[in-house]
């Protein structure tokens, strides 16, 4: 087993280079990716790409491609199996019994909850009862059923209120509506974060632990759905704008990022086949603004087009814009109002990328010694409406957690995003008591604090993030199947289409694809995305351009000529009636690396252990190599000895790709276990069965890296050049 040595500083390895702290998390990120995993059986030979697909998936015999391809409405689990779906629609008919009802639906600002409200006003406009909407202003209100809107809803003087997408996290709220003689019916699907056991109205909410609907992951917008299914199940009746009402609930599922399964994939399913139909000349609008091409209009759509654009009004403080949008029946109306609607988002990107950069700065200046478990970022004067795209900005760029807070007069608000496998709202409760408020759900939340808190907040979290090991924090790639360059053809890729919907809970495709050659590689898209021409190395020679978003700046690690593998995205990009296969990227990485890693550690312990190591490649352990190592290794560790997890592979790119010394997993392993047995560094394999490396800080005696036993050994073998 790897161990560690005394520590101390060798005097002949060359001066060090101290990268700046972005240069440095780059690296850092690079040397510790998320593995890479094959779902059982994909790699078997035989059968259409489609099949190897399905079966890897489970799907492997005709009746579970039927549970698959062949849902329906239908199939939809009954609404009034909520547990108090039937109170509900009691209080909703029983209002719509009056003379006048006054109906008003409190709402999200966010694309899903404004679907759901738009969802639940036509619904009762087509019964004859034209309801109040109000959603909350992000910037003057903040989230959920403050106590000033609930005084601003008692100004309206309903009979009935409907929350949309909210209202879970305030049964204090909701308590004061009812004692001012307000009927309240809540329909949400956030998790509970306390309390909803004194809820006094109705509470439709999917996620709660003792809620018996079957389907847990339902949208804002399609818990709103399930409620005027029950109510025409309760009349006796289909609406006539049923399939409208499923377009919005698909836009509110696709764009909460919520699970596309069960329920979920059955009404995006529905909603995709009937958009060019059915869906409210706002929405029709949105896609010919954004050249969405309705009559294929697919997830991916929604969620880069559509969504982007409706939650661009409430991040810049017009919410009522997307909202009258959704409620358009004018094809003419509805083009203006996208137009103010697309300068909005133009806005947004401005604001996104000013606060991006200071934000990071903020994260990577107050770092410490240790590498970032949370990414916490807090200024003044940000705009409130882009902290949540900030915060997921920074998880993509430093692979952890995040969390972007604004202040203003001593308070501050904001958003969160987690990473991989972190339960991020489990972490925010581990503090929620340094907290005035938060809320969301395992992969998003809000949150309040107060400036005072701050400090001891961020502790409180970093403390819970840090408890977990480094291996359980990142979710594993997991692909399909291994695809060779036979399958590059456009009716291959085209056949993948069957799988749609895909989104969360039920992915695109995704394939493996070994020792392909990096014939060119650039930036792209002002820098942020990477663009790549890969040749493939079996009997087709296929060549395909390949696109990995947002890591512009890990061009440093690749070159052409380099042997990778991918995790990719097979799709098709249609250009000037001219169709050809790209790969989307979800990573890249130096061929067969999982095997070389292994490869090397085994035969270093061997060396180690004055062992035979096997068959092993060629060393040639140069001074300039050792001169390399150190310095990068010491500038990764940091002033503050910071722990430095690695693979070996990566670290031999490193050396190549950015400082022009040729190196190989084994002799990197071999050049720190030779610093470690000199003191320079400890080298350990943690018990998650990572490597990691510190290099020293103490003392300023030090001997020669020729007096460790190792380099002895490896001199005796050839290994060591003078």
């Amino acid at each position: 087993m790897l161990h560690s040595g005394p520590l101390f500083i060798g005097k002949r390895m060359g001066e060090r280079h101290v990268p700046d702290d972005k240069d440095r998390q780059d690296m850092l990120n690079w040397l510790s990716p998320a593995p890479w995993q094959l779902r059982q059986g994909g790699d078997r030979k035989g059968g259409s790409l489609v099949e190897r697909i399905l079966a890897a998936r489970g799907y492997d015999s005709p009746e579970a491609a039927a549970s698959l391809f062949q849902l329906s409405l239908e199939d939809l689990p009954d609404p009034f199996l909520f547990r108090d779906m039937d109170r509900a629609v009691k209080i909703i008919l029983s209002c719509l019994d009056k003379a006048n009802p006054r109906i008003l639906i409190f709402g999200d600002y966010d694309a899903d909850g404004l679907t759901a409200a738009a969802l639940l006003s036509r619904y009762f406009e087509e019964l004859g009862h034209l309801p109040l909407i109000l959603i909350p202003d992000r910037f003057d209100d903040g989230y959920g059923l403050s106590p000033a809107l609930v005084a601003e809803i008692g100004l309206h003087r309903p009979d009935l209120v409907i929350t949309v997408d909210t209202g879970t996290s305030a049964p204090a709220s909701i308590g004061e509506l009812l004692d001012q003689g307000i009927d309240v019916v809540v329909t949400d699907h956030h998790q509970a974060t306390g309390g909803q056991e004194n809820m006094r109205a109705p509470l439709i909410n999917p996620s709660l632990a003792d809620e018996p609907y079957p389907f847990k992951s339902l949208s804002g917008a399609g818990v709103a759905l399930m409620l005027t299914l029950a109510l025409d199940k309760r009349l006796g009746r289909v609406s006539p704008l049923r399939d409208q009402l499923i377009t919005l609930a698909t836009v509110g599922t696709v764009a909460d990022v919520v699970s596309l399964t069960g329920a979920n994939r059955i009404i995006v399913r529905h909603g995709l086949e009937h958009f060019p139909r059915s869906a409210p000349e706002g929405l029709r609008a949105v896609c010919r603004s954004s050249s969405a091409d309705m009559r294929r209009l697919d997830t991916r759509d929604i969620a880069f087009s559509v969504a982007p654009r409706l939650n661009a009004a409430g991040r810049m403080g017009d919410v009522r814009l997307a909202l009258d949008l959704l409620l358009e029946n004018n094809p003419v109306r509805a083009e203006e109002l996208v137009a103010s609607m697309d300068s909005l988002n133009q806005e947004r990107r401005q604001a996104e990328q000013e606060v991006f950069g200071q934000a990071l700065d903020s994260v990577l200046d107050e770092a410490g010694d240790e590498p970032l478990a949370v990414a916490l970022a807090a200024g003044s004067g940000w705009h409130v409406g882009v902290l949540g795209i900030v915060s997921s900005r920074l998880v993509e760029r430093l692979r952890v957690p995040a969390i972007t807070l604004n202040e203003e007069d001593g308070i501050l608000t904001g958003s969160a995003r987690s990473y991989g496998r972190i339960n991020l709202l489990a972490a925010i409760r581990s503090a929620g008591h340094l907290l005035e408020k938060y809320g969301g759900h395992s992969g998003a939340a809000g949150l309040t604090v107060r400036k005072e808190n701050l400090e001891a907040f961020r502790k409180a979290l970093d403390r819970h993030l840090r408890a977990i090991p480094p291996g359980e924090r990142q979710s594993p790639h997991l692909a399909d199947v291994l695809m060779d360059g036979r399958d590059l053809t456009v009716d291959t890729i085209m056949g993948l289409e069957v799988f749609e919907p895909t989104g969360a809970g039920f992915e695109r495709p995704l394939v493996w694809m070994e020792d392909l050659t990096i014939e060119n590689v650039s930036r792209v898209g002002e820098g942020r995305h990477l663009k790549f021409t890969l040749r493939t190395s079996d009997e087709s020679m296929q060549t395909a351009d390949a696109l990995l978003f947002g890591r512009g700046e890990d061009i440093v690690f690749f070159a052409p000529g380099d042997l990778v593998d991918v995790m990719a995205y097979p799709e098709i990009n249609a250009w000037r009636d001219r169709r050809t296969v790209q790969l989307r990227l979800l990573d890249i990485r130096p061929a067969r690396e999982d095997r070389d890693n292994e490869t090397a550690l085994s035969a270093c312990q061997a060396l180690l252990e004055d062992r035979p190591p096997g068959r092993i490649p060629p060393l040639n352990l140069t001074p300039a190599f050792f001169s390399a190592l150190w310095p990068l290794a010491d500038a990764l560790s940091g002033p503050g000895a910071r722990s430095v997890i690695f693979h070996p592979v990566r670290l031999a790119w490193l050396l190549s790709h950015r400082y022009n010394v040729e190196a190989g997993a084994l002799a990197v392993l071999l050049g720190l276990a030779v610093f470690d047995q000199a003191g320079l560094l400890s080298l350990v394999r943690n018990e998650d069965q990572t490597l990691a490396f510190r290099a020293s800080r103490e003392g300023r005696e030090r001997p020669a890296l020729s007096d460790t036993a190792l380099w002895g050994r490896l001199k005796a073998m050839g290994a060591i050049q003078t």
